[in-house]
């Protein structure tokens, strides 16, 4: 499996599409966050999360999957407000897969 990423802050959610996605070293990745993305009924096709329209900037999360199966793409939009507001523990595994994502960004791991 291969994973990309990106986490960023957008004024205008359209120009999301020329995002510049890192891979991420599998070695980097906890081994629960895995096994949350090989199990979970969430991530096993493409799809967003979040709400739009929350802020602005636009808080914008990408993660792309490539398995032998195909390639699945994942949004999530404005997570932190959208699952403080709205998010039930059935959305837990998911907030918890795009954090882990995005502090690894944030400490230089991809």
């Amino acid at each position: 499996m291969k994973i990309l990423y990106r986490h960023t802050m957008l004024d205008d959610l359209d120009d999301r599409s020329d995002l510049d996605l890192a891979e991420v070293p599998l070695d980097r990745v906890a081994e629960d966050i895995l096994e949350i993305i090989r199990t979970h009924e969430a991530f096993r096709e493409s799809r967003s999360f979040g709400a739009r329209g929350l802020g602005h900037p636009e808080e914008y999360e990408k993660l792309v999957l490539e398995r032998e199966s195909g390639r699945s793409t994942f949004e999530y939009f404005n997570k932190g407000i959208s699952y403080m507001a709205t998010g039930t523990e059935e959305d837990r595994p998911v907030f918890q897969v795009f954090t882990h994502f995005m502090l690894l960004q944030d400490k230089g791991h991809v």
